[in-house]
């Protein structure tokens, strides 16, 4: 069955941007798009969750997803440029590469270039333009999909203001680093109604901290980045309960970014160097998104709203073809010889060009009936991802420069993959006094298309029940039981080859139980969860960043862990406040049946082995003095040391980050800030993954100026 090109399901936005204060306009029209809502409505989930608004982002301003992920429990990230351009994030425990095994969403829309067709793909929302971020794990996030094991990760965009407002946040620092975000919106009486606009713009650019070889005195020894986003928001409330709101962005990374890491000898020489047969890789991306929301609430106890979207991303990644990943090489080996530029020699340099497109509906519906509240709602996506026209070039290494002798065009092998999804859900929250309780069920279906004419359909129910219990005024227990699953792409989905080793595979299935408390004694707040995962035909995509030729399932695996959170203030009547915050995250994995795929980092993993790039330990801490106009903090983030392949021959090193800044306020709506990123110059390497060893970015320090009127 063909299914419409149209989405459903519904999620977030909301969160109060950094100097925008939420008004009190009556009708929340932006709660039916929340995957949590406030950090208050945290203490009513059925599971684990996390809402972080400009009380936790404003202490640091971080531009890098990975670097503002850090301080919730239970999510693990893995670096690669240093940048937070591609992330590679895990919650509770699951599989990080590329994300693929999450659901990524902005303002409550899949946010992934193609996220049925092609998962693991090379884009993130700009974090440094958000309001917010949602975080959900457990039994809750059963009505988002499509990957359902780990959990939700939403980003919230700047709300438009109920009153006139502007704002701009302007710094400089180490390495020519340049940047400035700013917006400017209200709401106005019009025809009848109220007329809500909102104009942003965020930019992003630096020389970049890594060091290219200097033997050639003609290149330009930095590796400089650009990323800008522009956005625009317009909003008209009418009649009773009708809320009509559009989105239009444009997204723009020009990054001299490599996948090519550093071999041993190198990182223990300079753990910065770029080598010079890299000086020519690029990444150049856009993204262009659209959506038109619409949210009509037809009584006190029934509702509905909808969101139409469209997203275009289009990359080129113009880099080493063929990247050494021997990253335990001894330095002598002829490729690296030739990227140092120290022996004469060639190397391949290729265009991956890529386009995807995603265009969608979806809906949810909330009905009240007695002891019930019944949350359902649909999606349909059609994702098309296209690999297109490109060249492999042939440049030369002679010892006194690097050259691009050839350039050959090529046509794509596999140039298609396309999906069309359908997605449904029905959860029941049942209020039974200090009980409650969440079942609910959720249907997908994938109709995949592989170059246009091997098709496959993979469909999954799953089901869950969650629960609230309300032990005290300011206490409660949380938990849940509920199925996941992670759908293959198109390529490894599409059984076009018969029983072709890596082609026709089964989707990976999850069972997730949950068990937790949430509260306060006194003015602590406490949250503390157990988790457990039970994973079948774990999925392994194919990936060239992961070394993997090819996609294959490869056996059962287990995730256990806990997740520990502790807030409090302090301070005292004089008026000083001093924040203190304490997260840890305990996790426990291992393969229990393993067949080893033919390439890749979980290559010759075996029952018994620890998943890779998942720490048994992490731990956040955070403290700050503030006072009437001054403020300053400290964050504290260790990573316990971590395998770095299924075979657990392979490791990284544990490290330990501190960050620190301050905060002068000048006058109403104007202060100056300062903060220093890495402040002991720790030398950490966060990954082995794409092609070698990378490090984390050196201390860097920069100061600005914060405006909001």
């Amino acid at each position: 069955m063909k299914h419409k090109q149209i989405i459903s399901g519904l999620t977030a936005t909301l969160i109060f941007a950094s100097g925008i204060q939420a008004q009190d306009s009556g009708t929340d029209y932006l709660s039916p798009f929340n995957v949590i809502g406030s950090k208050d409505d945290v203490s009513s989930l059925k599971g684990s969750g996390t809402v972080l608004d400009s009380s936790d982002l404003g202490k640091f301003m971080h531009t890098d997803i990975n670097d503002i992920l850090r301080q919730v429990p239970g999510v693990y990230v893995r670096p690669e440029t240093g940048y937070g351009f591609f992330p590679n994030i895990s919650m509770r425990g699951v599989d990080p590469e590329r994300s693929n095994k999450i659901t990524i969403m902005e303002d409550g829309v899949p946010s992934s270039p193609a996220p049925y067709a092609d998962p693991a793909a090379y884009y993130s929302p700009v974090a440094g333009r958000m309001a917010g971020f949602e975080v959900l794990k457990g039994s809750s996030s059963l009505k988002y999909g499509p990957n359902t094991t780990g959990g939700v990760i939403n980003y919230l965009s700047t709300p438009i203001p109920e009153e006139q407002s502007s704002y701009l946040r302007a710094s400089y620092g180490d390495f020519n680093e340049k940047i400035a975000h700013a917006y400017s919106g209200g709401k106005i009486d019009f025809g009848g109604g109220k007329l809500g606009y909102l104009l942003e713009y965020f930019s992003h650019t630096s020389d970049g901290w890594q060091e290219l070889g200097t033997f050639l005195s003609r290149m330009d020894d930095d590796m400089p980045i650009s990323n800008t986003d522009l956005i625009l928001k317009l909003s008209y409330e009418f009649g009773e309960g009708d809320y009509l709101e559009f989105k239009a962005g444009r997204a723009d990374l020009d990054a001299d970014v490599s996948y090519q890491g550093l071999s041993k000898s190198d990182l223990d020489s300079n753990p910065y160097l770029r080598y010079p047969g890299t000086a020519q890789d690029n990444m150049n991306s856009d993204q262009t998104r659209y959506y038109l929301r619409y949210n009509k609430e037809f009584s006190d106890t029934f509702s509905m709203s909808a969101t139409a979207y469209y997203n275009e991303f289009n990359r080129n990644w113009y880099k080493l073809d063929g990247g050494d990943t021997e990253y335990d090489d001894n330095s002598s080996g002829t490729d690296f010889a030739i990227l140092r530029g120290v022996s004469p020699g060639f190397y391949t340099v290729k265009a991956n060009d890529r386009s995807y497109k995603t265009k969608g509906l979806q809906a949810n519906f909330d009905y009240e009936l007695g002891i019930h509240d019944l949350d359902f709602g649909f999606r349909v996506q059609d994702d098309h991802y296209i690999k297109n026209p490109w060249h492999q070039d042939m440049y030369e290494v002679n010892g006194s420069s690097i050259g691009r002798i050839s350039v050959t065009a090529k046509d794509p092998v596999d140039p298609y993959k396309d999906a069309k999804a359908f997605e449904a859900y029905i959860v029941d929250n049942v209020d039974l006094g200090k009980l409650s309780l969440s079942p609910g069920i959720r249907y997908s279906s994938n109709e995949y298309t592989y170059k246009g004419k091997y098709e496959r359909t993979l469909d999954n129910t799953l089901l869950g029940l969650g629960f609230g219990y309300e032990l005290t005024d300011s206490s409660s227990l949380f938990g849940g039981v509920h199925q996941g699953h992670t759908f293959p792409d198109a390529q490894s989905a599409a059984d076009y080859n018969g029983s072709s080793t890596g082609k026709g595979l089964d989707l990976e299935k999850s069972l997730n139980f949950e068990l937790g408390a949430r509260g306060s004694v006194g003015d602590v707040f406490y949250e503390i969860a157990y988790f457990h995962t039970s994973l079948e035909d774990m999925l392994i995509l194919s990936s060239l960043s992961g070394g993997a030729a090819g996609s294959a399932n490869v056996g059962e695996g287990s995730i256990s862990g806990v997740e520990i959170l502790v807030a409090t203030d302090i301070g005292d009547d004089s008026g000083l406040g001093i924040p203190v915050s304490v997260s840890a995250t305990f996790t426990d994995t291992e393969f229990e049946s393993a067949t080893s795929p033919l390439s890749g980092y979980l290559k010759n993993a075996v029952a018994g082995n620890e998943f890779p790039f998942i720490p048994d330990f992490m731990l956040n801490l955070r403290a700050g003095l503030e006072g009437e106009k001054a403020s300053t903090y400290l964050n504290y983030h260790y990573q316990d040391s971590v395998f770095a392949n299924g075979e657990n021959t392979d490791t990284i090193d544990s490290y330990g980050i501190l960050n620190w800044s301050a905060f002068y306020k000048l006058k109403e709506g104007v202060s100056m800030f300062s903060k220093v990123s890495n402040v002991t110059d720790e030398v950490y390497v966060h990954s082995v993954l794409p092609d070698g060893y990378r490090v984390g970015a050196p201390r860097i320090w920069s100061i600005g100026m914060e405006f909001d009127f």
